[in-house]
């Protein structure tokens, strides 16, 4: 018996909301209480590139279906328009977008309007009626251009909550208009927009997630002011960013910053109570300066870079974990005892990317450079040409005593398996060399570990198993236990 089809319309027009265009479509094969149940649901998808017809019965099929619901009064909650625009269809598609717009701004509160042109993105103007739509609460524009004509029609201040620029052409000036007429907007989102160079966010009180993507080839990065105690996530890529000193972001549980050149030293005097999750990839601006973090609730911490910052952090009460991925560069374990030092409290995995070692400026522990304890590091990896290998366990030995010790590059695997074999081995018969012996002195044990990828658990194995196995689905590491 088929219950499903005699449910209220209200409510199989809910269950459509939540398919494609394409399966609604679809349900009016099931039986007549669905025939024409797709006809009138609340959300609609044109997207030409799977729309299995031609352009012309693309933009028919798009402007018969919007010009019934405004006839028959319906309701259209969600718009999604992804649309093509070639030199010959050009003037028509653009006209069809200013008319079919209005059709949907009685009650749409999410819009998004995606256009693919011949030319580069931006060629194409924004239709200012999107700025009349008054009851839009989310809107999503890809690769259109804003004009500075738009800037006396921006009314989208009453609901307006989520904002979404991707690949758009915009100037600061009609950016800045847009913001300060929408302060209810809770999720900003900036994705790779051209000629904007300064972001400011001081006016929207409620803005819980800012998202920021800009060019790694950009002469000048664009400048992000954000300081609101409201915010929760926080994402920036290829952006200056300036926090105000002494900022209380009460409410910051997420700050992921990557290719930041301009200076962080206010992080230092910034308050993150909530703050959960830090990570820093590629930040030059980390290179100067010493950073303090007062998170004491941090749950994971991540850096990667060619170079080691100085960060400290705030006494914690909970256990969490740090990751440090260190690419080229000289003299690393001259600063990353210090770094570690700070990081102690937490549960460190440690990747060596392909470190500019050489072996003669590497100290071992008897020269008087490390004369503390080693510092306990969960896992340690290498990610590095196997001659660089002995070099790099030396200098990492000297600092640090790992739980777990694995290469990170397939073609070499088979040969760092063989090396910390052979030092292994050796040192169990006692006919290790001299640095190894100091190096080693104080393991307790040793042992060899696998998993294929879809296991969970890793398990001790003999050499053997890996060497039949390794050019399948095996990953391999080495279980170090330390007295």
């Amino acid at each position: 018996m088929d219950r499903v089809s005699d449910l209220p319309k209200d409510i199989l027009q809910r269950i459509l909301y939540f398919l494609s265009q394409e399966d609604a479509v679809r349900t009016s094969v099931l039986s007549k209480s669905w025939r024409d149940i797709w006809c009138t649901r609340s959300n609609l998808d044109f997207l030409e590139d799977s729309f299995k017809g031609s352009k012309q019965e693309f933009l028919s099929a798009v402007d018969t279906t919007l010009q019934r619901y405004c006839d028959q009064r319906l309701s259209l909650e969600k718009f999604h328009l992804s649309i093509s625009v070639g030199r010959h269809l050009e003037r028509e598609s653009v006209s069809l977008l200013e008319k079919w717009i209005p059709l949907t701004a009685t009650d749409v509160k999410e819009l998004r309007l995606s256009i693919h042109s011949e030319y580069a993105p931006g060629f194409i103007e924004l239709p200012l009626v999107v700025f009349e739509t008054e009851s839009l609460q989310h809107l999503h524009v890809e690769k259109f251009r804003m004009n500075r004509d738009a800037i006396p029609t921006i009314v989208l201040s009453k609901h307006l909550k989520k904002l979404h620029l991707q690949d758009v052409y915009i100037e600061d000036e009609i950016f800045q208009k847009i913001i300060s007429s929408c302060p209810l907007i809770e999720a900003l989102l900036v994705d790779s927009c051209r000629r904007l160079k300064n972001i400011r966010s001081d006016n929207l009180r409620r803005l819980k997630n800012f998202f920021f993507i800009g060019s790694k080839f950009d002469d000048e990065s664009c400048s992000i002011e954000i300081y609101p105690p409201s915010l929760e996530t926080i994402e920036i890529i290829y952006g200056n960013v300036s926090f105000h000193k002494g900022a209380d972001f009460r409410n910051l549980n997420f700050l992921h910053l990557f290719g930041v050149k301009s200076s962080l030293d206010h992080l230092s005097s910034c308050q993150f109570p909530s703050l959960k999750r830090l990570t820093f990839l590629e930040c030059g601006g980390l290179k100067e300066s010493q950073i303090f973090i007062n998170a004491p609730n941090i749950l994971y911490f991540k850096y990667e870079g060619d170079f080691i910052p100085s960060i400290s952090f705030a006494t914690t009460s909970t256990e969490w974990k740090s990751e440090i991925h260190l690419k080229e560069g000289s003299l690393w374990f001259l600063t990353l005892n210090e770094l570690l030092k700070s990081l102690s409290q937490s549960e460190i995995s440690l990747v060596i990317d392909h470190a500019d070692i050489n072996q003669e400026n590497i100290p071992v522990q008897d020269n008087g450079y490390n004369n503390n304890k080693p510092f306990a590091v969960e896992s340690l990896g290498f990610h590095c040409h196997l001659s660089s290998f002995p070099s790099l366990l030396n200098a990492a030995f000297c600092i640090c005593r790992p739980r777990i010790i694995g290469y990170h590059l397939y073609e070499g695997v088979i040969k760092f398996v063989g090396f910390m074999w052979k030092i292994l081995m050796e040192r169990e018969s006692g006919n290790e060399d001299e640095l190894m012996q100091l190096l080693f002195r104080d393991l307790e044990e040793a042992s060899f570990e696998v998993k294929e990828r879809d296991e969970e658990e890793w398990r001790r194995a003999p050499l053997s198993e890996f060497l039949i196995n390794y050019q399948t689905s095996y990953k391999c590491r080495f279980a170090l236990k330390w007295r």
